[in-house]
């Protein structure tokens, strides 16, 4: 092989090895970047005032699993008269923590927003038929394809503690109240449920 061919020959694998390490550090994989957006931030189950704060967030962010962990293994469910009235086919008897679960999944999974006042007016504070409870007046405004759906109602709401941490054991929709504005009388959350039960879900119809 003449000379230069020999010193051209060298000089290209010379330079192709230099570009090894170059490359190799060219196309090495980025690490993964951390992921986007916020989580939800829940308070310790320390006292009731927590447990219902924490329930609110659960409503304002739609989040399913932060509220079924606020609920007691015996939950139950206790309708307003209104909506007992509106739903005489929902055996509100059977409406236990796996309805009310099965309730919230539905009802957060099909609405667009919802705004949530779970202590709107406080009532009282320390009555309960359990360990605690809150009687209160909550304001809920549900967004969805109609539009936006307010609700307001009176309500008691007992806790207990399971273990070493507070649950809600029992939500009783005692009546709906009046919009503070324009004074018409609103539904409570009770509807929405009644209106769950009726179709089938959770079980709760006769």
């Amino acid at each position: 092989m003449p000379l230069y061919r020999k010193g051209s020959f060298l000089a290209i694998m010379i330079l192709s090895l230099g570009l090894v390490p170059a490359l190799g550090c060219l196309f090495e994989p980025r690490d993964a970047e951390p992921p986007t957006g916020g989580s939800i931030t829940y308070l310790d189950q320390s006292s009731p005032e927590n447990v219902l704060a924490n329930l609110e967030t659960a409503f304002q962010n739609r989040d399913a699993a932060g509220y079924e962990r606020q609920i007691a293994s015996d939950f139950v469910y206790e309708p307003d008269g209104d909506t007992q009235a509106s739903y005489p086919d929902v055996d509100w008897t059977t409406w236990n923590r796996d309805t009310e679960i099965a309730f919230i999944q539905n009802f957060f999974n099909n609405v667009d927003g919802i705004a949530a006042d779970l202590n709107a007016v406080e009532v009282q504070v320390g009555l309960g038929r359990i360990d605690g409870g809150i009687c209160e007046i909550y304001a809920v405004e549900v967004t969805e394809s109609g539009g936006e759906v307010p609700y307001r109602a009176s309500v008691t709401l007992d806790f207990r503690i399971d273990g070493t941490f507070w649950v809600l054991a029992r939500w009783f929709d005692e009546q709906g109240e009046q919009d503070p504005e324009t004074q018409n009388s609103l539904p409570t959350l009770g509807q929405r449920r009644g209106a769950f039960a009726a179709s089938g879900g959770g079980r709760a119809s006769r």
